[in-house]
């Protein structure tokens, strides 16, 4: 008798023990880029789980999405991506994935994702929108209403969160436009492509960089004789690039102008280093701001 009823016992638990291992586990959000990712982390907390698509060191502008990541996201809850024409792979993913259960929230509203779309993929819109600070405030309010709908039992959480990484995104935008409104340069010489658009509208700032804002375009001895020759001209101490396949132009041009070299992350592609320690969202713009009040000798924050 004692043995039936251990029997029972057992099989209970182990026709429960599966049901118990699913209401364990959390929703999953798949963001397309790290910056994104971010965000998202800082809204859900501990209530969801965020996994980020692009692969370490992957380009976002070039990069296609796996099988793999394909299985990912049907166990996935939420997409959160760019738009505009960021990430190539998605419109023909959304176009062919089956999922009903697969929520996607753009950054970018989804008129201005067609029209990038129907002109050709021709970058004449600068899809880098997470360096926009007021605009990244504004989507955080996005996310944390969305994730509400999604999962209303955690939505007094989530707008908590919010409101907290609203602050932190405020202050950040408050210390850009104190510090660069008291440089002594405007000019920023860049060994990359003109991923920075936002901070000129938002911090008076002139990014001249030796590629456009394509991506896919590469420096030319014309471009690189141009920057030096503007570098010199305006006596430009500092020189920046935005993706380490750049730093060899900064190299080059370092050698011939005498100017120190930075580092300035859009934070969508990571570096190994910034992988192996972690880095945040938070971490590369404060760092990013250190530079930028270096090389353009201003008022940097403490």
């Amino acid at each position: 008798m004692k043995r039936r009823w251990f029997y029972i016992i057992c099989l209970t638990f182990l026709l429960l023990l599966p049901k118990w291992g699913r209401a364990q586990e959390k929703p999953l959000v798949v963001a397309s880029i790290f910056p994104l990712a971010e965000l998202a982390k800082a809204v859900g907390g501990q209530e969801i789980e965020v996994k980020l698509l692009l692969p370490p060191g992957a380009d976002p502008h070039s990069w296609e999405i796996t099988p793999q990541d394909v299985l990912m996201m049907k166990k996935a809850k939420v997409l959160v991506a760019v738009g505009g024409g960021l990430e190539p792979w998605l419109d023909d993913f959304l176009g062919s994935f089956s999922s009903k259960n697969l929520n996607v929230i753009f950054m970018l509203p989804e008129k201005v994702k067609r029209v990038h779309r129907n002109h050709n993929h021709h970058y004449g819109l600068d899809p880098h929108v997470w360096l926009d600070f007021p605009r990244d405030i504004q989507f955080v309010e996005r996310l944390a209403q969305t994730f509400g709908k999604i999962f209303p039992t955690k939505k007094d959480i989530f707008l908590k969160n919010a409101k907290e990484t609203q602050t932190k995104l405020k202050a950040l935008h408050e210390a850009y436009v104190k510090s660069l409104s008291s440089c002594s340069k405007k000019i920023v010489p860049l060994a990359g492509h003109k991923a920075f658009g936002y901070w000129e509208k938002n911090y008076g700032l002139h990014f001249v960089a030796l590629a456009g804002l394509s991506p896919e375009a590469e420096p030319t001895p014309k471009t690189l004789y141009q920057l030096i020759k503007i570098m010199k001209k305006e006596g430009l101490k500092a020189i920046y690039y935005d993706e380490p396949r750049y730093r060899k132009f900064a190299e080059v041009i370092a050698h011939e102008t005498g100017a120190q070299i930075f580092y300035l992350s859009s934070g969508a592609i990571l570096t190994q280093e910034e992988i192996s320690k972690k880095v945040s969202f938070w971490d590369l713009m404060w760092r990013n701001l250190r530079y930028l009040c270096i090389g353009l000798e201003c008022s940097c924050p403490n």
